[in-house]
């Protein structure tokens, strides 16, 4: 009997790696079949110079001219139809009286076919508060960023970090 045990053995090892490699080559075979042959990325931050450099935090600035914030869809070959892009922001809601509540816009636009590149800019408004937003863009119901930045006023910490160097200097 154990010697009948010890013939099977390399042939239950054999059918077991046999059986392993066609788990793997089916798994290979879905695993291309699933993914997407076009590549996208975004970037959020201050569009400057033609490129968008990614900030964690925006200054708080009416003037478009001055500061243009936003992001940018990049795909790697340009889309062959039109393709649904929606983002959410997120910011402090001050008006609601609560403390840690939060408004949120939604918006969406396509990317057009032949288009390889998507511009969003946004602006702020009079009355937008300061503090933690969120940027979270989609591609087609698929998440391509999902960050937090911080807004601040640029003359109140120049203001504060002029008075902090006066006061180290001393």
């Amino acid at each position: 009997m154990r010697d009948r045990r010890r013939a099977q053995r390399p042939r239950l090892a054999a059918a077991s790696i046999v059986l392993c490699m066609l788990g793997l080559s089916l798994c290979f075979a879905s695993c291309k079949e699933s993914s997407p042959t076009q590549r996208e990325s975004a970037a959020f931050g201050i569009f400057f110079g033609g490129q968008v450099q990614k900030r964690r935090e925006i200054p708080f600035e009416l003037n478009s001219a001055k500061q243009r914030h936003g992001f940018r869809i990049e795909l790697t070959t340009p889309a062959q139809e039109d393709r649904v892009v929606q983002w959410e922001l997120s910011m402090p809601d001050r008006s609601s009286g609560r403390s840690g509540a939060r408004r949120v816009g939604l918006a969406k636009d396509s990317i057009a076919a032949g288009e390889s590149r998507f511009d969003h800019v946004f602006t702020f408004s009079p009355g937008d508060p300061l503090g933690l937003w969120n940027i979270r863009i989609l591609l087609g119901g698929r998440v391509l960023l999902d960050r937090p930045f911080l807004v601040f006023d640029a003359r109140k910490r120049r203001a504060a970090l002029k008075k902090h160097n006066k006061t180290n200097r001393k």
